[in-house]
């Protein structure tokens, strides 16, 4: 074969798979065009059926709208008789919406749930007049992990809703002296802003700080609490400033008060009608009484009574620095003093017995009404100490004699729980 045969040979062969290549690409702009085409009728087909669908609600919207018209009118030119038509109508009317199945019909919605509340007593983060010597509380704060305060307890604390303590000190970097309280003995606590963690860190919650301390160093220093506790993130109440938990809708609220005698008890009834306002069980949380003395007084017992009488459903005292008894009136817990619990201002408290006081709610919810259906009060007796002298640790009572003689206390059954 000569070359010019060969090249023509080449030459027929390109053309051919140019040809082919051109072939095939007038499929695809084919196939495509009918794809697109399809595309086109198919949205076409989409938009008049939503048209259609538009125009049949109107008209029914209409109808509906005309059948409304011709019973109004007929309401109001009828006699007697188309009157008693009409009821019939809409009582017809109700049956067949009901019928439907609509909102009417539909199930309660019920639920179930706790609340586990826990409270302890006289928590002094600070020692008197700043001393940090050895030993003391605040040498602690320097030398030990902020858990160390409440590893014996915290347990009890990690399980519950809320954890709620009487914080008698105040936290403050600012170089002032303590307020001039008159003459006697006297105490001012105060602890570095920082340290207000230490609640966070041992699962505490929330504090009342209403009490005879959180005023020790003024008022600069009063705020200057409530801001270290907002920045370590613990909730804190004093009057109407009150400490609400909600869980499933159900709020909790502790009114956090002083009183003295009975006539200042009566002072914080609008608070305690605030919390009534805002929550569906109200706990007061009090501090008063004399210290050192295990039997309440006569006022102060009138005046958890009548705080009760005026719609309390708990109500928890401090301040004696020592137990006092529980009791219940008129369906209400009472304890009248929880005592020391994690105590820096004194090497060797008075009584060496505190308590957490623990507290579920049973609650039964349909929609959004609730009820109480059960109250279960804990109490877990506990030393202040366990060392010779305080060593700012309170602990779980294990000897279950002295464990038995604390809550034969707690219930009235002897003068004090020693």
């Amino acid at each position: 074969m000569s070359r010019e045969e060969d090249e023509n040979i080449q030459r027929k062969e390109l053309e051919r798979r140019r040809e082919a290549k051109r072939l095939e690409r007038e499929k695809q702009i084919k196939r495509a065009k009918i794809m697109l085409a399809t595309c086109i009728v198919l949205f076409v087909l989409i938009v008049i059926g939503v048209v259609i669908l538009v125009v049949r609600a109107s008209s029914n919207k209409k109808d509906k709208q005309t059948v409304a018209d011709r019973t109004v009118t007929s309401d109001e030119d009828g006699d007697s008789q188309n009157d008693g038509n009409t009821a019939g109508d809409v009582e017809m009317a109700a049956t067949d919406v009901g019928d439907t199945g609509t909102a009417g019909d539909a199930e309660p919605v019920t639920k179930d749930f706790d609340i586990d509340m826990t409270f302890v007593g006289d928590c002094c983060m600070a020692t008197n007049l700043e001393n940090n010597s050895y030993g003391t509380l605040l040498w602690y704060e320097s030398n030990a992990e902020t858990t160390y305060f409440f590893d014996g307890v915290r347990s009890y604390f990690e399980d519950d809703d809320i954890t709620v303590a009487n914080c008698e000190n105040t936290f403050s970097d600012r170089a002032v002296g303590p307020r001039d309280k008159g003459e006697g003995t006297n105490f001012w606590f105060k602890s570095p802003a920082w340290f207000a963690k230490v609640f966070t860190d041992n699962n505490i919650e929330a504090v009342t700080i209403n009490n005879n301390h959180t005023n020790d160093y003024g008022p600069e220093v009063f705020e200057d609490t409530k801001a270290a506790l907002d920045a370590a993130g613990v909730e804190w109440g004093f009057r109407d400033n009150i400490i609400y938990y909600e869980e499933e809708g159900f709020k909790v609220g502790v009114v956090c008060v002083s009183y003295y005698y009975y006539e200042e008890a009566e002072g914080i009834l609008p608070y305690l009608e605030l919390a009534k306002e805002n929550s569906d069980f109200q706990v007061i949380f009090f501090h008063g009484g004399v210290e050192g003395q295990y039997q309440p007084e006569d006022w102060k017992v009138q005046a958890c009574h009548m705080l009760v009488d005026n719609g309390a459903d708990l109500i928890l005292g401090a301040h004696p620095h020592v137990l006092q008894k529980r009791e219940t009136y008129n369906d209400v817990d009472i304890v009248y003093s929880l005592g020391n619990f994690c105590f820096g201002g004194n090497d060797h408290p008075g009584s060496n017995r505190t308590i957490i006081y623990k507290y579920k709610l049973k609650v039964h919810a349909t929609d959004d009404e609730y009820e109480v259906t059960a109250k279960e009060e804990q109490i877990i007796p506990c030393y202040v100490y366990t060392g010779s002298t305080n060593n700012w640790q309170p602990y779980p009572i294990e000897d279950q004699e002295i464990a038995d003689r604390v809550l034969k206390f707690m219930d009235g059954e002897l003068d004090t729980p020693n």
